[in-house]
């Protein structure tokens, strides 16, 4: 065994069990994340207005964007490494935080670059200024993350996570009521990693032991294996985020406040999806590596019949009640934004499927094949998001970002079928649709019936729910959990 490496994960046993486990307590962890992040949100757009806000969202963009040029994908890759050699883990990890504290020097300049094309105030370079200080922390938070996920125990992410919500909450709240300028504000996340990663680091040190070294002949390795993976990264959500760096330019502030309030929780449920895809990349990329042609497909279809079951009551709970929603949130001046929130959820079941279908590729070493489809999607996000602006408005923003992810669904359905021989289930996705309408339509019935909205949007959700259990839908994922 190579000096600083550790015994590492145990061979998967009780797999079933421990994705139960897994995912079970993120959901909980999760809920209480999401209710943190709704706090801070309603507490920042009410007390920011639509043009303050438009500026916070600017910067929280650009800050999102430079991170995954600070990742540049070397935590999803290292997890793979280490679920296919666990006695490297010590090495690899340890060179994968020394590369990652570099490239966060890097990222910090990028934000400011664009905010200088932009000739935004100075107030908004300095709160992106220290905005960027998390992609150090996250470095850090990252060495605690790989030891969870590759023995399937993000139950420990899941409280960490809490934590730093909760702690990012807390500082918010207090900053708000000290009237703190737009700088201070971004101190907020800050201390939610630092938090964070006071609490993951020394939990992961007591329980896996592992020996971080630094290898010098790695670094090349890593940077050559990410270098398909950071910058499709990059490109897959600057695809996603385009459409407000482009509002900004070509709307007034106050479109881009109301387009990030829309946009905020849609991006909430985006990361929420993360509980369930990351439990399974490892696994996924185990079944590839161990040649397990049975397993790989169960848990490709199973996993994508789950992203598009859950994840569908997202647009339909829009359809019912975005508008209403929005201004019991958020308040009337944020109600315009409505149609454009409910085509974001539209959008946003499409863009779970492809976050889950792009760990599918990278699990099989296909990560250029991502790359390369991802470009595409850029130019095609850039094309058609600058046209629905300047046609239709903030809308638009939305329509190019659905035009976008159908796609992006589209190339990497193909990609999966051409090169890992993996097809979906049409019949059971058809379920899923079949129960999709039927929500729809006991929505109708009780719009018809001028019931309250939160009543219309359950109606909707039991209709979904109820469909998919008549049909039996969800036992076919025993074959998988036992």
């Amino acid at each position: 065994m190579p000096d600083g490496a550790t015994a590492g994960p145990e061979p998967a046993t009780g797999v079933g069990r421990g994705v139960m486990v897994s995912t079970g307590t993120q959901i909980v962890a999760k809920v209480l994340h999401l209710g943190l992040n709704l706090v801070t949100t309603v507490a920042l757009v009410r007390a920011l207005g639509p043009d303050a806000y438009g500026s916070y969202v600017l910067v929280l963009t650009l800050t999102l964007l430079a991170g995954l040029v600070a990742d540049f994908g070397l935590t999803q890759l290292v997890i793979r490494e280490v679920a296919r050699e666990p006695q490297r883990e010590g090495e690899l990890v340890g060179t994968m935080l020394a590369v990652r504290g570099a490239l966060a020097v890097v990222a910090v300049l990028l934000p400011q670059l664009v905010l200088w094309g932009l000739g935004e105030p100075a107030v908004v370079h300095l709160a992106a200024l220290v905005s960027a200080l998390v992609f150090f922390g996250d470095a850090l938070l990252s060495v605690a993350l790989v030891a969870f996920h590759v023995r399937v125990e993000q139950q420990y992410e899941a409280l960490v996570r809490v934590v730093m919500e909760a702690v990012e909450t807390a500082v918010v709240l207090v900053l708000l009521a000290a009237g703190a300028p737009l700088p201070g504000l971004f101190a907020a996340p800050v201390a939610g990693i630092v938090a964070g990663a006071a609490v993951a680091l020394p939990l992961a040190r007591r329980r896996y032991r592992v020996r971080l070294q630094v290898r010098r002949d790695l670094v090349r390795r890593l940077l050559i294996e990410a270098l398909p993976i950071g910058p499709a990264l990059l490109i897959g959500v600057l695809s996603l985020k385009l459409d407000t760096v482009v509002l900004s330019t070509m709307r007034p502030d106050s479109d881009v406040g109301r387009y990030g309030a829309a946009h905020r929780p849609v991006e909430y449920l985006l990361l929420a999806s993360a509980v369930f895809i990351g439990v399974l990349f490892p696994l996924v990329s185990r079944a590839w590596a161990g040649q397990d042609a049975v397993a790989l497909r169960a848990w490709y279809r199973r996993g994508t019949e789950a992203l598009v079951a859950v994840f569908v009551l997202v647009p339909l709970a829009l359809l019912a009640a975005a508008g209403p929603m929005l201004q019991t949130v958020f308040g009337p001046a944020f109600t315009p934004a409505a149609p454009t929130m409910t085509v974001l959820g539209i959008a946003l079941v499409l863009m779970v499927v492809n976050a889950w279908q792009s760990l599918v590729l990278l699990a099989g070493g296909f990560q250029r094949i991502t790359l390369r489809y991802n470009a595409i999607a850029l130019v095609l996000t850039i094309v058609s998001c600058v046209a629905l602006v300047a046609g239709v408005g903030m809308i638009g923003a939305a329509l190019a970002a659905l035009i976008t992810a159908v796609y992006v669904l589209t190339a990497s359905t193909l990609a999966i079928r051409r090169h890992m021989a993996l097809t979906l289930d049409a019949r059971r996705l058809a379920g899923v649709a079949l129960a999709a309408a039927v929500g729809g339509l006991a929505l109708l019935v009780a719009r018809l019936l001028h019931l309250p909205w939160p009543v219309v949007v359950l109606a909707a959700v039991v209709g979904h729910l109820a469909a998919l259990v008549a049909t039996r839908w969800h036992r076919a994922f025993r074959e998988v959990l036992t």
